[in-house]
């Protein structure tokens, strides 16, 4: 199956949807009359894991939704056959003698271009998508959830770097979490869709 824009995002929501469930099920062994020991036990574990997992779903819709666009860039490129020195000259590279090319411009990405540039951060992922041409913070979505993005990663951030503890997190945060990212991706999804047609 080819990865496109549209069953990335899909998938994408299937996972976050499994995920909420999870946490929602995981939640109702803590509350039942008779809690499950494993759960009570291990709150923060669970807690923690789930916001990892959140974080890590957000970040790889993030890196698959950049890399489709980015191969279509690329090969909206290689189909214009736009002659290698004469996109050089006009972009002023310097491009030297050495490097002159005589064939038409091919600008492959690969997956690991992509991973080096994003992260599940907002700014991280404007940042990326300006360099793809699209502007994220005219999207109202992404504006209005990008400062509750932020907190989450930033959470995530000091989870798995400081060993923070979570212990201000809940179960029913986490489902809240999710309901913020799903307008969050769509907004994303939405802004590259226009900048495809």
């Amino acid at each position: 199956m080819t990865l496109s824009i549209s069953s990335s995002y899909t998938h994408y929501i299937e996972l976050f949807e499994s995920l909420k469930e999870v946490v929602d099920s995981s939640e109702q062994r803590i509350l039942s009359d008779e809690p499950d020991s494993l759960f009570i036990d291990n709150v923060n574990f669970f807690v923690k894991s789930y916001l990892i997992s959140i974080c890590s779903y957000l970040e790889a819709y993030l890196q698959d939704t950049a890399f489709v666009y980015s191969q279509d860039i690329s090969n909206r490129i290689a189909t214009a056959q736009i002659p290698h020195n004469f996109l050089h000259w006009r972009l002023a590279t310097g491009i030297k003698n050495k490097d002159l090319n005589f064939n038409n411009i091919v600008l492959p990405i690969a997956k690991k271009d992509i991973a080096n540039e994003i992260s599940a951060s907002p700014y991280k992922t404007l940042k990326l998508f300006k360099m793809l041409g699209i502007d994220l913070s005219q999207n109202e979505n992404f504006k209005n959830n990008k400062d509750l993005i932020n907190t989450i990663v930033t959470k995530r951030n000091n989870i798995i770097h400081h060993n923070d503890t979570a212990a201000d997190v809940s179960f029913g945060d986490l489902k809240t979490y999710i309901e913020v990212i799903i307008p969050y991706i769509s907004a994303i999804k939405e802004a590259v869709e226009e900048s495809i047609a």
